[in-house]
């Protein structure tokens, strides 16, 4: 042992550190990109692999075919781009899950790279190797200012892309997938979006990687979305024990690139230790597996009749043995500003008329026409213009690693296009906070918290205003109160029938309550085994009691539950 020790050269380390610090600096892009899919997106993405190693073919061809250290760069990006785009075609457009979907692409990328390079490998001779990036002890320093200017770039455009309208599409898609259609945000477009960029800045760290070290490797990818991950979360743990929990978003960017600074030099010393270089592997993979696994997210007026459903059918598991025809020929008309509640068993078929209305899924047969528009054939987030929806789940209605007013500039600008302008200005705060003092709930002095820290009844009434702020043709309440205490629950149906009535919003109300339903609204549905058994309104509604609406499920021989019953 002492002589291993004695075999040990101080000298050596020190001399390996600047290398370290500038192959550090260059995964650190790559890290920002990994950062992007894993912890902005949700999304996990094995596409990594193959574009860095593309970003390498690539670069290495081009510098032996004379072109500019710039140019070489910029085309890795683009060339990383095009394979984020084609995992995000994948997924989006065939449905391919998103671990295969980047699987595929990454295999895929291996023949390309191959095809690229004529070879396994390609170097570039010595005096072709560009100067702007390399390990020449002559231009080291260079190389570690240069690098250091580009991921101080980077992290600032990250920055402000994300805090852009279509940056918080993005965001929100990552958090909340359902309550982003409901906005109006092509989750699709945001993925494929997200994935392009990511995967153009790893080719980018790949392109850099190669005029660093002067040749490319077909394998020179390999492994690099552990790499990643674990400087992702290497520089978590960092900020978090540095400066707490409480982290703005530059300096979660930031560390990501100290994160991937700190690998390559626990690399770099455990090549000094004299230890096998794939030692690191497994490492690095005790790092990804221990280490934090959760995220940081006009139409013209028509006439009376406002939603029209005609003869919708919808069979799940069709020919099977768990076929279940949830809709038969259900027709539904609602005149502008009926408030219209919907009472019925499990499996009646409630949800089913909601989700239909929304676009979640597609009905077997039949029309769905929203003021005057057939809304039949558009799909869940193309239909968000004409609706404003919330649901059953607090959690589901709201982004909630976002901040309230983040929330509700999405809501804000359902149904238009999201671009590159600043994602809240000041102006819409102000009118965010009048807004939000009409629920009486002191969130008007909280517009920067995250929503995540609000309780559950908050969250369920700032998606009623969510849903609201752009008066919809049709409001859909999925059972909005159920997952609430009587008392919050109460508050919250309060502000219902007051936003409703306010703006004469044509509104269908699904619950489980019978008092609820009667007591709200100007129209009550009964549903039981996909069909309408009782419609009643007007003086008739109001004349209804708890006993006339069991009466009615047992004549129709429609089951009760007790949360029915004792509501």
């Amino acid at each position: 042992m002492a002589a291993y020790f004695a075999s040990l050269n101080p000298q050596a380390l020190w001399n390996a550190a600047p290398g370290g610090l500038a192959q550090g600096l260059i995964w650190g892009i790559m890290a920002l990109g990994v950062y992007l899919t894993f912890r902005i997106l949700n999304f996990a993405d094995m596409t990594c692999d193959g574009s860095f190693a593309l970003g390498g073919a690539t670069a290495v061809m081009l510098i032996l075919a004379g072109w500019s250290p710039e140019a070489v760069l910029l085309i890795s990006f683009l060339c990383g781009l095009l394979a984020g785009l084609v995992t995000g075609i994948l997924h989006t457009v065939l449905g391919i899950p998103d671990i295969l979907a980047g699987i595929l692409t990454q295999i895929s990328l291996y023949s390309i790279n191959l095809n690229i390079m004529g070879k396994a490998n390609q170097a570039v001779p010595a005096g072709q190797v560009t100067v702007h990036f390399t390990s020449n002890i002559r231009y080291l320093g260079q190389t570690i200012a240069l690098t250091l200017i580009v991921d101080v770039v980077i992290v600032g455009v990250i920055y402000w892309f994300l805090g852009t309208e279509i940056g918080s599409a993005i965001r929100a898609t990552g958090i909340n997938q359902n309550m982003s259609r409901a906005q109006g945000i092509n989750t699709n477009l945001m993925k494929v979006i997200a994935l392009s960029v990511s995967n153009g800045l790893i080719a980018l760290s790949g392109g850099i990687l190669t005029e660093y070290q002067g040749f490319a490797d077909v394998k020179m990818g390999q492994g690099s979305i552990v790499i990643g991950l674990a400087a992702v979360i290497i520089g978590e743990v960092l900020a978090e024990a540095i400066l707490g929990k409480r982290l703005g978003f530059v300096l979660r960017l930031a560390f990501t690139v100290i994160g991937a600074i700190v690998y390559y030099f626990v690399y770099v010393f455990v090549l000094w230790l004299k230890f096998p270089a794939d030692d690191m592997k497994l490492l690095t993979a005790i790092v990804v597996a221990t280490g934090k696994t959760q995220r940081e997210t006009c139409f013209e007026e028509g006439g009376e009749v406002m939603l029209e459903v005609r003869n919708i059918s919808k069979t799940f598991n069709p020919g099977t043995i768990n076929e279940k025809k949830a809709l038969e020929n259900v027709s539904l008309t609602l005149q502008d500003g009926d408030f219209v509640t919907v009472i019925g068993g499990n499996g009646a078929g409630k949800s089913t008329i909601m989700n239909a209305i929304a676009g979640v899924w597609p009905v077997d047969s039949g029309q769905i026409i929203i003021d005057g528009t057939d809304v039949s054939g558009l799909s869940e987030y193309k239909r968000a213009p004409f609706l404003g929806r919330v649901f059953q789940d607090p959690m589901t209605g709201t982004a909630g690693d976002m901040q309230i007013d983040e929330n509700m500039a999405l809501a804000a600008r359902r149904g238009q296009r999201r671009t590159l302008r600043w994602g809240v200005s000041n102006k819409e705060r102000q009118q965010y906070m009048e807004l939000l003092k009409s629920l009486d709930l002191g969130l008007e002095d909280r517009l920067t918290a995250k929503v995540g820290l609000l309780s559950g009844g908050q969250r369920q009434a700032l998606t009623l205003l969510m849903a609201t702020m752009k008066k919809p043709k049709v409001l859909l309440l999925d059972e909005h109160t159920a997952a609430l205490d009587p008392k919050t629950a109460a508050k919250v149906l309060a502000a219902t029938d007051r936003i409703v009535n306010d703006n004469h919003l044509t509104t269908l109300m699904v619950t489980h309550n019978m008092r609820d339903a009667i007591a709200h609204g100007n129209r009550l549905i009964m549903m039981s085994n996909g069909h309408i058994i009782y419609d009643v309104s007007g003086e008739e509604k109001k004349k209804l009691h708890v006993a006339d609406l069991l009466a009615r499920f047992e004549e129709a021989g429609a089951e009760v539950s007790d949360r029915m019953a004792l509501g």
